[in-house]
């Protein structure tokens, strides 16, 4: 292993984490960082699309406060771990199956973390945990914030986009923007009036002090391949096996990014799954108001003690 970065000056994280580098199959470098300390085992924290590790620094504290050791991962393609080009301005994979072999290399850095195991993922990070769920990921329980599964569009978008977005990656525009992408910044560099993510500003603002520090963290727009892989992905979705274990995805009544229906019709074909709405959140459940945050994370332990008690 080598050791990688943590920049514990903007994290806001417990003291006791490190990070490191591993190789996935295909020679991808991808940074993971670990708490090790906890007594009721450890949660795998899968984040979204454009995110990093010191970003869960709070995250990890309320994990960490629940008895848990605690993993982060950098996808391919942002945080620290290998990028397209090594650019900070794309975001791109050829397939999502891709981030699976990022999700072996952390069970790998895992092996001497204690046990059960317990998912918490957000946004993208849902989207690849559902698949890894479907594929025997060996945990307890799930725990799902604004998961994407589908991509909330207008009616007209939503038949039409996927269709003309597979078609700019046959004709080989895989690696250009998707239409409407740009150059440019994390959104939480866009400013706070309007911003889909949060309604707390405080959080906003320290999500600008973070890239303002270090902006090799940062992520621009998706390429036309990665949107493709998504929209692939989502739809296979439905067809994989429906996960076993006690799921809970919340979903918040401002949310203008992922689809709330596509949500609802997942869960439906899982023996255990419970939606929770979350009124007058945003985006980003876990970067929300003391308001908001609170009720869920209350709800999300009782979602993890009712799993113990029936082990």
């Amino acid at each position: 292993m080598e050791a990688a970065p943590l920049h514990d000056d903007i994290a806001d994280a417990p003291a006791g984490g490190a990070a490191h580098y591993r190789q996935t199959r295909d020679g991808t470098r991808i940074r993971i960082a670990l708490w090790p300390e906890g007594t009721r085992g450890t949660a795998l924290l899968f984040p979204g699309r454009t995110e990093y590790i010191e970003k869960y620094g709070r995250v990890v504290g309320r994990l960490s406060a629940m008895g848990f050791a605690v993993a982060v991962i950098d996808w391919r393609g942002q945080g620290l771990s290998t990028r397209i080009h090594g650019t900070t301005e794309l975001g791109h994979v050829r397939r999502f199956s891709e981030y699976q072999q990022d999700v072996a290399a952390l069970l790998e850095a895992i092996e001497g973390l204690p046990r059960p195991l317990h998912l918490f993922a957000h946004s993208m990070g849902g989207c690849i945990g559902l698949r890894a769920l479907s594929e025997g990921l060996p945990v307890a329980t799930a725990t799902f914030s604004a998961p994407m599964w589908g991509l909330k569009l207008p009616p007209l978008q939503r038949h039409l986009a996927p269709f003309v977005i597979r078609l700019l990656r046959a004709v080989g525009r895989s690696e250009d923007y998707a239409p409407g992408g740009r150059s440019a910044a994390h959104v939480a560099l866009k400013g706070y009036s309007g911003n889909p993510l949060t309604t707390d500003e405080e959080h906003f603002d320290r999500l600008k002090r973070q890239l303002a520090a270090y902006p090799q963290l940062g992520l621009g727009a998706p390429s036309v391949g990665w949107l493709a892989a998504a929209f692939d992905e989502m739809t296979e979705l439905l067809d994989a096996p429906a996960p076993t274990v006690p799921v809970l995805a919340a979903v918040g009544s401002d949310e203008q990014i992922v689809s709330p229906g596509a949500v609802v019709t997942q869960l439906e074909r899982m023996p255990d799954g419970t939606l929770l709405n979350i009124e007058g959140a945003r985006h980003e459940l876990w970067m929300e108001t003391a308001a908001i945050q609170d009720p869920l994370w209350t709800r999300i332990a009782t979602h993890v003690e009712q799993a113990e008690v029936t082990a």
